[in-house]
């Protein structure tokens, strides 16, 4: 039985999706890209309220079990 090579067509795919087309330039990094803080940090506060809402869920999705 013959290999079909899927995973030499999907290099090639990636391969070609990475390099741009010829005359276009690559896409240029947004402008605050350097100034914008890094994706998934966050500040104290903001841990702080997301593990608070996070709780409150957890709370109320404990006490609608028990009331079964």
């Amino acid at each position: 039985m013959e290999k079909f090579g899927i995973f030499n067509l999907l290099s090639a795919l990636s391969s070609l999706a990475a390099k741009p087309a010829e005359g276009e330039e690559p896409p240029a990094p947004p402008p605050d890209a350097e100034t914008a803080p890094a994706a998934g940090v966050f500040t104290a506060e903001e841990r702080k309220t997301r593990a608070a809402a996070m709780l409150e869920r957890h709370e109320q999705i404990s006490r609608r079990i028990r009331r079964r």
